[in-house]
């Protein structure tokens, strides 16, 4: 089966598959945003003897990593342990992930750097990001799912201009509002990609997807429909065919703009009003949003913090359980289990 291959066979039996669907199931699903990384001493003793990219790329190792929360933790999925900037070297920018984040050491900033880039046969390029996938599946067994993600055409967007980390993202918005035809061709180049990369990973075997758009939130709502909105739908629609629940994590985003995006859910940061998000998009449903912040106080604290939030969300069958952002490097894993029991029984 290949990327092309949408109408990918997807087990439905799962509660987080259920729950996106908006069909019954038996407990509330739970599972956390970086649940895979620098919290877990055990992927610390992976991380001392190999690089961020080599973990990414070597699929006995990034499936080792995505597979440490599951026998840990009573999560109702797995996530693909990877990057949201893995297919940019494919299209012709330099990438490196150096203690600071990742740096892009060619960034893109004239149509001419746009016009270079290069479309993207993700089987081809990062084959070993889809092995990976294989591996989890067939080491989850049938007993959970594992969840396959892409960064948003615009997050992306923002690292391939400004070649790093940014709180303003001010040059990413100026080479946008410069140079309007460029910025739309690099925007769609990224869609076309994400999309070829999304449906590699449910060709592999990923029962659901997610979309990091995680820079969303610094964008005026004019900018977003322009932006985001039309190419974060591109994606959506391009996955429907598969019948793979597709989430959308917008951070930062008021809620009633995501109308229409089309998504089968919508993950919020802890800023948010769960209910009253769930009324802006429904009949989709949401996932969050507890503060992972609240994961490194007390543990009596942050369990009764998510208690409290899945109490406020009962009655809603298309819910589930998250972090707001994802899961802090000092968070200890202890916490993280007893807010996971918590929520599994207040289920």
């Amino acid at each position: 089966m290949t990327g092309s291959d949408v109408a990918a066979v997807v087990h439905t039996t799962f509660p987080l598959i259920e729950a996106c669907h908006g069909r019954p199931h038996d407990h509330v699903p739970a599972w956390m945003m970086r649940q895979a990384g620098r919290f877990l001493p055990e992927y610390r003793e992976v991380r001392k003897d190999h690089s961020f990219l080599e973990m990414c790329f070597t699929p006995e190792l990034a499936a080792e990593v995505t597979l440490q929360p599951m026998r840990r933790f009573d999560m109702d999925a797995a996530i693909i342990f990877s990057d949201i900037l893995v297919f940019l070297p494919a299209m012709g920018l330099k990438v490196d992930f150096p203690a600071g984040g990742p740096q892009i050491s060619n960034p893109i900033g004239s149509s001419v750097d746009v016009a270079r880039l290069l479309p993207v046969d993700p089987e081809k390029a990062i084959p070993t990001v889809y092995e990976a996938i294989r591996m989890c599946v067939d080491k989850l067994g049938g007993e959970k799912p594992l969840i396959g993600f892409c960064g948003a055409p615009f997050t992306l967007a923002c690292y391939a201009i400004e070649g790093r980390g940014s709180k303003t993202w001010s040059d990413a918005k100026a080479f946008l509002y410069h140079e309007p035809e460029a910025g739309a061709e690099l925007l769609k180049k990224l869609a076309d990609a994400s999309i070829a990369h999304l449906k590699a990973q449910v060709a592999a075997g990923a029962s659901a997807v997610q979309i990091f758009d995680s820079w969303a939130g610094v964008l005026g709502y004019e900018d977003f429909n322009l932006y985001c909105k039309p190419y974060l739908t591109r994606i959506v629609n391009a996955l429907k065919p598969s019948g793979v629940p597709v989430i959308l994590f917008a951070r930062g985003v008021n809620p009633l703009w995501l109308k229409g995006i089309g998504a089968d859910m919508y993950s919020f940061d802890w800023q948010t009003d769960l209910r009253a998000a769930y009324d802006a998009v429904r009949p989709a449903g949401v996932q969050g949003n507890l503060d992972p912040a609240l994961l490194l106080g007390p543990t009596s604290k942050a369990v009764d913090a998510a208690r409290k939030l899945v109490d406020s969300m009962s009655g809603i069958d298309r819910y589930v359980f998250n972090l707001g952002h994802g899961v802090m490097p000092k968070t200890p894993p202890d916490t993280v289990k007893a807010v996971i029991d918590a929520v599994r029984s207040n289920s």
